[in-house]
């Protein structure tokens, strides 16, 4: 009993990792029993990390019992977005008050590796550092509980991130708004960092929300 719950937990991290991360696309299927060969346990853990990912609205669940990543309407996308702004904008202005310069180097190393990713176009390391760099800023705000509902935020939104693959990726007019905020954590200013914050977040939903509508039609996997 203890061994299969420490084996749910371990593969209930690695599926929202991979949700979160976008190594999970929308409309893809989750198999239990394939998941199980992969990731070389018994498929009752998986079963479980799946039904638990489901209750979480992370997983859709078919008539089969067959669970898979949902394509979000935009209509739930952008709510979804909306309470990432509030939440990660309060986290944010709560950071920039509590910000010391070793914990800004390090998100600044943070971006730094981001952005090379980026010019080197690989996707991977730009999603790993932007999440690594989202979830740096709310543990310095050292909130948590609203670090809590953003990862359920994150790992039901992650999978749309691969539509940014899809289109040419525009450059930021006016900087990368993790710049602004790492200025903001520098000077302490709680009202510019939750604004960097919301700029990013509502760029970012610029992007994706259009191509969401362009693929609102499909439904459930086949």
């Amino acid at each position: 009993m203890d061994r299969d719950e420490t084996l749910a937990e371990k593969v209930y991290g690695r599926l929202r990792g991979a949700l979160v991360g976008g190594r999970l696309v929308p409309g893809q299927k989750l198999v239990h029993r394939q998941l199980a060969a992969e990731l070389g346990v018994s498929p009752t853990p998986v079963r479980e990390a799946l039904l638990r990912l489901v209750s979480e609205g992370a997983l859709d669940l078919d008539v089969r019992g067959i669970s898979w990543v949902p394509r979000l309407s935009p209509g739930r996308y952008a709510e979804i977005m909306d309470l990432r702004g509030e939440l990660e904008g309060r986290a944010a202005a709560r950071a920039a008050l509590l910000a010391t310069p070793e914990e800004i180097a390090t998100l600044r190393a943070i971006h730094d590796r981001l952005m090379e990713g980026r010019r080197a176009k690989d996707a991977p390391v730009v999603l790993a550092e932007n999440e690594r760099f989202h979830f740096g800023v709310i543990a310095i705000a050292r909130m948590p509980v609203l670090q809590k509902v953003v990862e359920h935020l994150w790992t039901q939104a992650g999978p749309t991130i691969n539509l940014l693959l899809t289109v040419p990726r525009p450059d930021w007019p006016n900087g990368h708004p993790h710049e602004d905020l790492l200025r903001a954590l520098d000077a302490h200013d709680a009202d510019a960092a939750r604004a960097a914050v919301e700029r990013d977040l509502r760029e970012y939903a610029k992007i994706v929300a259009p191509l969401l509508e362009r693929d609102s039609g499909h439904g459930n996997p086949d």
